[in-house]
């Protein structure tokens, strides 16, 4: 039997740990006429009843989250009323888009919507986490120069969210559009974050090295250890009896109910087919070698995963590429996309010997 439909439409999102359509009180799977909490506007709940019940657990990040939110109400009315002057243009959200930062009197705003998503995200549901994706990706619109390292946190978002599709696209434009000598990052016409639909199943080697991100890559890997769960489900499904002649119609059913990544909603080439040995193979030594281009990033981050109650409450610091402080960023970046599909981890300790 079908999954009910996901908020995007793609059961995949059932299958992930974030908790996404369902009110908030502990134990309640109601998912039916919900109502967002007036305060934060980032969980959910059936009723008043539960609301209230679960008050005491959600009061602290709630008000942080709408202390943030009034914060940057009143940074974005500020510049809003502000005539333009030698510092910045008149209404700089139209007339300074793309080169957002480099009129000083918007970085306080910058940095206030850039702590609205870090409270957004303290909240684990996901609403929460889609609002803290959206915030993000209009931050880098504004400024796609990321002087507040924005882009290393958005892959994961995606990931959380089930929409591994759009992850593969942002990282692979950093990877190839992004990473090219010739890109005019100071032009606001440059083409940004303009890849759609890539193949997410290409090999990786010509672009894996100039991944500069570590959370990005850690996110690759952890896209491409989906897909291989993925296709592993079909063909285990196709071997069972009766099924090695299933439709295509009948092989979708199995990726709505088992699926963790939305890759294979749009490739139909992959999913009817009759054998995917040799895409799993493939699948295989892809994630060898970015298991291999972590471990030469941050030799650090692999055995991490293994005391995630060290890092996942550690505050960011000032690091150098490699070091184990930089682990303190790129776990709050990564650890759930790896906690909230365990599965993920399951298949990472046989490659990565953690």
């Amino acid at each position: 039997m079908d999954l009910p439909p996901a908020p995007n439409g793609l059961s995949n999102r059932w299958n992930l740990g974030l908790r996404w359509g369902l009110c908030s009180a502990p134990g309640c799977i109601f998912r039916d006429n919900l109502l967002k909490c007036s305060g934060c506007h980032a969980i959910l709940y059936c009723s008043v009843a539960h609301q209230k019940a679960d008050r005491p657990r959600h009061k602290s990040s709630c008000n942080i989250v709408k202390g943030a939110r009034e914060d940057l109400a009143k940074e974005e009315a500020a510049l809003r009323a502000t005539p333009g002057d030698a510092q910045m243009p008149e209404n700089p959200f139209e007339t300074a888009r793309g080169q957002f930062w480099l009129f000083r009197p918007t970085r306080s705003y910058m940095q206030s919507r850039l702590a609205l998503t870090a409270a957004l995200l303290n909240i684990k549901t996901g609403v929460a986490v889609e609002t803290a994706l959206d915030h993000s990706l209009e931050m880098l619109q504004l400024n796609p120069g990321d002087n507040q390292g924005v882009r290393g946190q958005v892959p994961g978002l995606l990931l959380r969210l089930g929409r591994d599709q759009e992850a593969y696209d942002f990282i692979k434009w950093y990877a190839t559009v992004g990473a090219a000598s010739d890109y005019k990052w100071g032009n606001p016409e440059s083409p940004f974050l303009n890849l759609h639909d890539e193949d997410v199943f290409e090999r990786v080697d010509e672009y894996a090295e100039k991944v500069y991100d570590l959370s990005m890559l850690v996110c690759l890997t952890n896209l491409k250890i989906r897909l291989l769960l993925d296709l592993q489900a079909l063909e285990r499904e196709s071997k069972k009896p009766g099924n090695s002649d299933a439709s295509y119609d009948k092989k979708m059913e199995w990726v709505r109910e088992e699926a963790v990544s939305d890759a294979l909603y749009k490739r139909r080439d992959i999913v009817e087919r009759a054998d995917w040995t040799d895409l799993i193979a493939d699948l295989e030594g892809q994630i060898k070698t970015l298991v291999g281009y972590v471990e030469k990033k941050n030799k650090h981050y692999w055995p991490a995963l293994n005391v995630p109650e060290r890092w996942a409450a550690a505050y960011p610091a000032v690091y150098s590429p490699g070091s184990p402080q930089e682990i303190n960023m790129v776990f709050r970046q990564t650890w759930y996309t790896w906690s909230e599909c365990p599965t993920t981890m399951e298949v990472l300790k046989k490659y990565a010997g953690i």
